[in-house]
């Protein structure tokens, strides 16, 4: 969801954020872990090569952050739009032993 994220001529955080609103209230998903690759069906060409960008790169970035792989059960991305209409973009993760990590990210 960075605007660093720019991919043939536009973000690709504002696809995730028109198709978040699109789909108010269910939430646009991104698994990481496992990846769950029906999710990309409902993203723009845009995003989907994003993603795919980042999953191959998924490895090096848990092990440069010193995560092991093998310890995390589940990890997404998710971009929802509330009834208030505001939006919001929240990492999950949960790890082996049943520990659930969250937080809101900004960009």
């Amino acid at each position: 969801m960075s605007d660093m994220n720019y991919v043939d001529g536009a973000l690709v955080c504002e696809d995730i954020k028109e198709l978040a609103r699109q789909r108010r209230p269910e939430k646009v998903v991104i698994s990481w872990i496992p990846t769950r690759d029906h999710e990309l069906e409902a993203l723009s060409p845009r995003a989907k090569t994003c993603v795919l960008a980042y999953r191959e790169e998924l490895d090096g970035f848990l092990v440069r952050n010193g995560v092991d792989k093998s310890a995390v059960e589940e990890m997404r991305t998710e971009v929802y739009v509330e009834d208030t209409f505001r939006m919001y973009v929240r990492a999950y993760a949960r790890d082996k032993l049943g520990k659930q990590y969250t937080a809101f990210v900004w960009h």
